[in-house]
């Protein structure tokens, strides 16, 4: 008999197997993660966002024109409508302008229509079917040669 044979067997030891399947589970969870992660709609606001960037100041500068108007310009929601009101002033020259309502979560709900206000100034503008949830409505307009900008939040019930 030789004096390998003659030595007990070492007990089980589970700890590197556990290693292993922990490692591998970790590794198996961090994959399935980026696999995911990167599946997902990563839409930027708008597809043009780099070119609103650098539209910013002019947008600051119509958005402080239409201020200087306080409760003259407004939108507000009720009953499946909004409502966009202009100055008297404004809606004597015939503003040229957009409507957009615009929905930060999903851009593929986004709507954009002309502004036509009448002789008061105002326009009504019929919405049964948005959704509920947090809605940007956001109005531009040309009167002359000045730009004016309106942004509103809305919560659609």
């Amino acid at each position: 008999m030789n004096a390998a044979a003659a030595q007990p067997r070492p007990a089980f030891n589970p700890w590197p197997y556990a290693l292993i399947a922990f490692f591998a589970v970790l590794i198996t969870v961090i994959a399935s993660f980026v696999i995911w992660s990167l599946s997902q709609d990563m839409e930027l606001v708008g597809k043009d966002y780099y070119d609103q960037e650098m539209r910013f100041q002019q947008r600051i500068d119509s958005t402080k024109r239409a201020q200087a108007f306080g409760g003259q310009v407004a939108i507000v929601h009720g009953a499946g409508r909004i409502s966009v009101t202009l100055p008297a002033t404004h809606a004597a020259k015939h503003p040229a302008g957009t409507i957009r309502l615009y929905r930060p979560s999903d851009a593929k709900l986004d709507q954009e229509m002309k502004l036509a206000v009448d002789a008061t100034g105002t326009q009504q503008l019929a919405v049964p079917g948005l959704r509920s949830g947090l809605w940007k409505a956001r109005v531009a307009w040309t009167v002359g040669t000045e730009d004016f900008f309106r942004d509103e939040t809305l919560i659609i019930p």
